[in-house]
């Protein structure tokens, strides 16, 4: 079947643009409107709500989060079943917002990639520069969806297993037979490449547009996933030279300070989880991780009274004190630190790993206090590393990815187990619990997704 059945509603009408002109001056074909101008692809290629949103189903699964006993009562259906690792997460009348969200920038991009250079009223340059910016977005919502609904990319393996379609133009009518999780990950690469081969600009006004920064921090982040740690270090450090500023915690007066996302030093580039959510209660391992002069605690997580329903513990806090901004999980500068750590320490070269730690480190502790960290060997570098990610990416679904990639080696397989309403479940390494599901409504209208 090759209809687009569970997704058409996302496509039809394409939304209305940010223009003066009456809308009935973009002219009809068939059954799809067609944009006509160049502003009318600025327009669509700058609507925020549809190509940032990215989903974030799958931090509910990992291990940083912990619901409380007295907490599991009230929460929904999809939040028990992603918590669970169940073989089904959404019910027969309900759709799956990820997926949806995803591949509806996906389809925006595609409207983009396909007609904006062939547009009117606008210059070459105006054109060159929306166009190279839809194949960040595409690539970053593939990025997304190989992650949360394929298996993990092994570099030690030919990458042959389905993952999810691959729709590189805008039509209603495509087949939905799955790509390979290798040929997802070609795709990711190949956007990102066209990007910097159509000069994606240095520095756009706003973070929420791509630039060449984020795609060598993209770059970076794929390339991590892929287990190329020389190929993701050399990216992480080409967008460190373009965009380097941390912020200083210690300048917070509280974590109300925290600047809103479009004006945050920090962030690269700016995609958002969704907000449904926000709010899961963090696990009591890794709030334990922090130490008592780490100021991310008080400034990255708040009382779990605060959120509805409440509960004992905390969750991640940025989006309640600074409610505009939403939670980013695009690239950001400390992200690339602590890619550049990892590869560092996965390449031999400990001393670089603690240097890239401690620069982000410093402005996360309190004022003369402490903030340090040492290593002799490539395995204390590693840890160090990995324990940073967790306690500054927290909130936002990374821990997930990671589980799935460190799963390859044995020194950091694990398996996890949580206790939900008397019922103890269990997630082994690599086990199909770590992909999420395609939603059975869309396999019974779309048969190819299920092969």
């Amino acid at each position: 079947m090759k209809l687009l059945k569970f997704t058409l509603y996302i496509f039809l009408p394409i939304l209305l643009l940010n223009s003066c002109r009456d809308y009935v001056e973009v002219e009809q074909v068939g059954n799809n409107r067609v944009l006509k101008y160049t502003s009318d692809y600025r327009g669509l290629a700058n609507n925020y709500t549809d190509m940032t949103a990215s989903g974030g189903i799958h931090l509910l699964a990992s291990a940083e989060v912990e619901f409380p006993t007295t907490y599991q009562t009230g929460v929904s259906t999809i939040w028990s079943n992603s918590y669970t690792w169940q073989e089904k997460i959404y019910d027969p009348s309900q759709g799956d917002s990820d997926w949806n969200g995803l591949y509806k920038a996906i389809y925006y991009s595609n409207v983009i990639i396909d007609g904006v250079m062939s547009s009117e009223g606008g210059t070459a340059a105006e054109k060159k520069e929306i166009y190279a910016e839809a194949f960040v977005h595409r690539a970053f919502a593939y990025l997304q969806l190989v992650n949360v609904y394929g298996p993990q990319f092994n570099p030690a393996s030919a990458n042959s297993e389905k993952a999810v379609p691959l729709l590189l133009k805008p039509d209603l009518f495509s087949s939905l037979e799955r790509s390979t999780v290798g040929q997802v990950y070609d795709q990711i690469i190949s956007d990102l490449q066209s990007a910097l081969a159509n000069d994606i600009q240095d520095t756009p006004p706003f973070n929420v547009l791509p630039s060449k920064s984020a795609v060598y921090a993209l770059f970076a982040r794929t390339y991590l996933y892929m287990g190329s740690y020389q190929l993701s270090l050399d990216n992480a450090q080409k967008a460190l030279e373009m965009q380097s500023s941390l912020i200083n915690l210690n300048t917070f007066a509280s974590g109300f300070s925290y600047p809103v996302l479009i004006q945050n030093p920090e962030i690269i580039f700016s995609k958002t989880v969704l907000f449904m959510y926000r709010g899961a209660p963090l696990s009591n391992d890794l709030l334990n991780s922090f130490e008592s002069n780490d100021l991310r605690y008080n400034y990255y997580t708040i009382a779990g009274t605060n959120f509805f329903p409440g509960y004992t513990g905390r969750g991640f806090g940025i989006a309640n004190y600074s409610p505009t901004t939403g939670i980013n999980i695009g690239v950001s500068v400390p992200e690339m630190y602590l890619i550049s750590a990892e590869c560092y320490a996965r390449l031999g070269q400990p001393e670089k790993a603690v240097e890239n730690l401690n620069i982000l480190r410093a402005k996360r502790y309190k004022t003369a206090t402490n903030y340090e960290v040492a290593a002799t060997t490539n395995t204390e570098a590693l840890n160090l590393a990995l324990v940073e990610r967790q306690k500054e990416l927290i909130g936002r679904g990374f821990r997930w990815f990671d589980q799935r990639r460190l799963n390859l080696d044995p020194l950091y397989q694990k398996t996890y187990s949580r206790v939900f309403k008397g019922q103890t479940y269990t997630l082994e390494p690599n086990s199909d619990g770590y992909v999420f599901p395609i939603n059975q409504n869309y396999i019974d209208l779309n048969p190819e997704l299920g092969k």
